[in-house]
């Protein structure tokens, strides 16, 4: 477990431990994600020089398209989109949807 991604879903966004460990263990599941999203707990910023895209879209893109996603909103939302791409794509074209 990332100490770094707990302490900020605990401390900043007041998440309880379960939760936090749940969000944790899905943004983790892949390194290239994970690594990605421990840089933007660094910088804050999704426009990074070497994202990762999955499926043509990059954080900065899910950002852009839903910018009421946090960051771990953000880079949990390209784990469904590298799982479930059709699922994913589908709540991309209708708008974000109950999210």
């Amino acid at each position: 477990m990332e100490k770094a991604i707990i302490d900020y879903l605990t401390t900043e966004k007041k998440q309880k431990p379960a939760i936090a460990t749940m969000l944790c263990e899905k943004v983790s599941r892949y390194d290239d994600i994970k690594t990605e999203f421990l840089e933007w707990l660094d910088k804050r910023n999704f426009n990074l020089d070497h994202a990762v895209t999955i499926e043509g879209y990059s954080a900065a893109d899910i950002h852009r398209l839903a910018p009421f996603l946090d960051g771990i909103g953000v880079y949990n939302f390209l784990v469904t989109l590298r799982e479930k791409p059709d699922f994913a794509k589908k709540i991309i074209a209708q708008g974000f949807p109950n999210l």
